[in-house]
């Protein structure tokens, strides 16, 4: 199992993306909707620059 978080292009946790214990067959999907919660944070962002493809999926420090 691992833990996830999604980061912005400055390196702050994008609120409500942190997923924790996440098992390995799992792992995939949690990505792919973090993906999907970086281009919908991106949006909100757009006229600061923000990109999606900046935006980064770690595991969480805690793991």
């Amino acid at each position: 199992m691992t833990n996830l978080r999604l980061l912005d292009p400055n390196g702050y946790t994008v609120p409500g993306t942190v997923h924790t214990n996440v098992p390995d067959a799992n792992e995939p999907t949690v990505r792919a909707l973090l993906q999907d919660a970086a281009v919908t944070d991106a949006a909100q962002w757009a006229d600061h620059g923000y990109h999606a493809g900046d935006y980064r999926i770690v595991p969480d420090p805690a793991s």
